[in-house]
């Protein structure tokens, strides 16, 4: 609840506003002095119920200078600040993370053509165009990637993988969590979609994958000609031979890699003039003539080049979207769950329904590193203030974009290492370079696990792909230049069910997370009872039935059994890498 103050009419915006206000004492209570330096309250006590208190640094002034600053941040580029949507703001440190937000050097919207958002394939119009098919009895167990067709159950907050369909899956809730320590290195899900139409025709399925970027015709500008890839089929590469006077370098990606099953051949052009296209058809119909007198009097004004593109132009060639390594995002969220902005790496020849939105970019080491600050509390964090029930391109588009080479090379490492789970996220390991030596180390300030890049790691235990995600966030806030109390504080007041799960959760001695049932996780109960008569010394093991009882899990857990503190966990890691990429700390700030 939003409670705003005003007096008589003014000329000028001028108010004070509490959000998260559930009782009026929190209202009398923001009208204290003497107890601003006492820690703010967040949305719940400690007991997890409503928290009542107020605090001073709970009263927001607004002005035109904040209202301005919500219309940056969280409407339509343009809106006026008069118009600008109110956020539930909780306090002036929440207040200040905005502030930071605002003066972001780079945002995914400035990339503008050198990355792609798609939704793929509409879940109702494409079983209708026989694009996919839904199989549930049983569900479809892809061979290779290429067949994943994915689904918003498949994946969550940095985890491609996280859960699988049920042999029998009808409804939503129909999936399993994928034990990610017991999975094969070549793993993939169950869905309950297939490629093709029910007849298994994948025709429609190929037509329907996007190709980008799109060709480009050889352009003029000021300075001269702006070269372009253009689609030169194979019976037409003769004619365009005889107009070029020479032999035709053709580009394009093997059809036999992953993905690239429709991937076609192209040109590349340096000069474009006259009806070149027409002149080709002529050529192709008429002989390879180029000099004859009908020719020359229809085409005189031609003129073609070609010229050999280079490295950074070698990234315009247009290739199906499958072909290339992808970040998915949900599309439905609700910024009262857990995690709003659910996020991970999708493997090259992979497609998705539309409830999962698809983005891809040119350079793939930016691709990463955005995607890891994805999956930070920072980025949720302005997500859930946004409010809505869905993603859209546009809220994409608004997120930051790392640029700090070290936090980036980091970040990349980390979410690398989270994310390419099995051999079918592999691709994403080529041709990726950290400039940093520092950051070439994923290495974690808790437990002092090291690992290279080339090894190409896969963090599956529960305990390392926790404190490497703590480390996730701790890097986006060093990124935006975020206090340490800043990010302690947007933790505590927008991520209640994220807390409540922390602080419930344990950890046996080998990194395992303990089934519980405030997550209500499968397991949970039978590992409760279990407890009551163990000796807290000898292993624990349990068992369960999944799939509908298909299936039975069995797992030993190794005591001690502790719980953990994420705040405490980003205390020492924000000490950690301030030191190590040479941030100064006001002490003033984090006391």
């Amino acid at each position: 609840m939003i409670f705003g103050f005003s007096g008589p009419t003014k000329d000028v915006v001028d108010f004070r506003s509490i959000s998260n206000a559930f009782h009026p004492q929190v209202i009398a209570q923001c009208s204290f002095v003497g107890n601003e330096n006492n820690p703010v309250p967040a949305l719940k006590d400690a007991e997890g119920k409503w928290e009542l208190r107020g605090h001073p640094l709970r009263a927001i002034r607004v002005t035109e200078e904040e209202l301005s600053l919500f219309a940056k941040l969280l409407d339509e580029e343009g809106t006026p600040a008069a118009q600008a949507r109110l956020p539930q703001v909780h306090s002036h440190p929440v207040l200040k993370v905005l502030e930071k937000f605002a003066k972001a050097p780079m945002r995914l919207g400035n990339f503008k053509g050198k990355y792609f958002p798609s939704e793929m394939f509409h879940e109702a119009n494409a079983q209708r165009d026989g694009i996919i098919t839904r199989q549930q009895e049983p569900s479809f167990q892809p061979s290779c990637a290429d067949e994943w067709v994915i689904s918003g159950p498949h994946f969550y907050v940095g985890n491609p993988l996280s859960k699988t369909a049920r042999t029998l899956c009808k409804e939503k809730s129909d999936y399993e969590v994928i034990d990610l320590e017991s999975i094969p290195s070549d793993y993939l899900p169950r869905a309950v979609y297939r490629p093709g139409d029910e007849n298994g025709d994948l025709t429609a399925f190929y037509d329907a994958i996007p190709e980008w970027p799109k060709p480009q015709k050889p352009i003029r500008t000021d300075s001269g000609w702006q070269p372009g890839f253009w689609l030169v089929a194979d019976d037409e590469v003769a004619a365009y031979e005889a107009l070029l006077g020479e032999p035709l370098k053709r580009y394009g990606i093997e059809t036999s890699r992953p993905g690239a099953r429709t991937a076609r051949q192209f040109g590349f052009f340096s000069r474009w003039e006259g009806d070149v296209e027409g002149a080709v058809r002529w050529l192709k119909h008429n002989g390879l003539e180029r000099n004859a007198q009908a020719f020359t009097r229809s085409f005189s004004d031609v003129r073609l080049e070609q010229a050999a593109p280079s490295d950074e132009q070698q990234k315009y060639l247009p290739k199906p979207l499958t072909a290339y390594s992808r970040f998915m995002v949900r599309d439905m969220c609700q910024p009262s769950n857990e995690r709003t902005l659910m996020g991970a790496l999708m493997p090259v020849g992979a497609t998705a329904i539309n409830t999962a939105r698809v983005l891809t970019m040119l350079d793939k080491h930016a691709l990463i590193a955005f995607s890891g600050f994805c999956t930070s509390v920072v980025a949720d964090f302005y997500i859930k203030l946004k409010g809505r029930g869905h993603i859209h391109n546009s809220d994409l588009a608004s997120l930051i974009m790392p640029v700090k080479p070290e936090i980036c090379d980091a970040l990349v490492a980390r979410t690398l290492a989270l994310q390419c789970l099995s051999k079918q996220f592999d691709d994403f390991y080529e041709g990726i370079e950290l400039t940093s030596s520092r950051s070439h180390m994923l290495h974690s300030v808790f437990d002092g696990t090291n690992f290279t890049i080339e090894l190409r790691p896969r963090l599956r235990n529960d305990m390392q792909r926790r404190l490497a995600q703590i480390e996730i966030d701790v890097l986006c806030a060093l990124e935006l230049d975020l206090t340490e109390e800043e990010l302690i504080q947007i933790y505590s007041v927008q991520f209640p069910v994220m807390k409540a799960y922390e602080e419930a959760d344990e950890y046996d001695s080998r990194g395992q997370r303990l089934p519980n049932t405030s997550r209500k996780d499968a397991g949970g109960k039978g590992l409760r009872d279990a407890r009551a008569n163990h000796d807290g010394i000898s292993p624990l093991t349990v068992s369960w039935e999944i799939d509908n009882g298909n299936q039975t899990v069995t797992r030993t857990f190794y005591p001690p059994f502790r719980h953990v503190d994420r705040i405490e966990d980003y205390r020492t890691a924000y000490r950690v890498f301030a030191e190590r990429l040479g941030i100064e700390i006001n002490e003033e700030e984090v006391a």
